[in-house]
């Protein structure tokens, strides 16, 4: 790159990929010592009262910008509760859960449009991300939270990842009392699911 006569069209696309290469690097090692510290039992869920309304919106702001990038709509669903819900849980955890899903719904969907959305199951509060993207082949269903698993072996190759997101989540969704699941018809769309107990409830109106 320090050639005089190298092009500068190609000095840019370098620092663009070695740029990404350094963003991915430092995903993978954040996820590897986050499930590490999960599975040595070294994460303490800290539960308090939250604003599920903001939670979901912030993150529906945070990810509305890479959703249009791709020209698919990101759209919030929140009719299944009435007014301002807090519920008692550990934030932290249910952020990083909710931003995998989505992060995943973002870059396995090429057109359409993804939903996140919220409901009272019970005595549990139940989130889920929809999509209309490649979906995941009924083989993989069973594996799919495993760690190090994605959809395809070409997943990797083509879509980039390390198959730690959805291991982490179910890890931290155990850790919150909870469970997961998914829905998912390949070529159609994929819907993540998970529940968790909901605590002291307080609704504001």
């Amino acid at each position: 790159m320090s050639d005089p006569d190298f092009d500068l069209s190609q000095q840019l696309d370098f620092s663009r990929m070695i740029n990404s290469s350094g963003n991915n690097l430092l995903t993978i090692i954040t996820d590897i010592m986050d499930l590490s510290k999960i599975e040595a039992g070294q994460v303490i869920v800290r539960k308090a009262l939250i604003s599920v309304n903001e939670l979901i919106s912030d993150i529906h702001k945070e990810y509305s910008f890479m959703a249009g990038k791709k020209g698919i709509r990101l759209e919030l669903n929140l009719s299944e509760i009435e007014g301002q819900l807090e519920i008692e849980s550990d934030e932290s955890a249910l952020r990083k859960i909710l931003i995998n899903f989505v992060g995943n719904a973002i870059k396995f969907t090429k057109e359409g449009s993804i939903e996140i959305g919220v409901k009272p199951v019970g005595k549990y509060l139940q989130f889920h991300v929809k999509d209309t993207g490649i979906g995941i082949p009924a083989e993989f269903h069973k594996t799919i939270f495993e760690r190090f698993r994605q959809i395809e072996s070409f997943s990797t190759r083509k879509y980039g990842g390390n198959g730690l997101g959805l291991a982490i989540s179910k890890s931290l969704v155990e850790l919150l009392g909870g469970k997961i699941w998914m829905e998912s018809e390949s070529g159609v769309g994929s819907t993540f699911y998970f529940a968790v107990p909901t605590g002291e409830i307080i609704k504001h109106w």
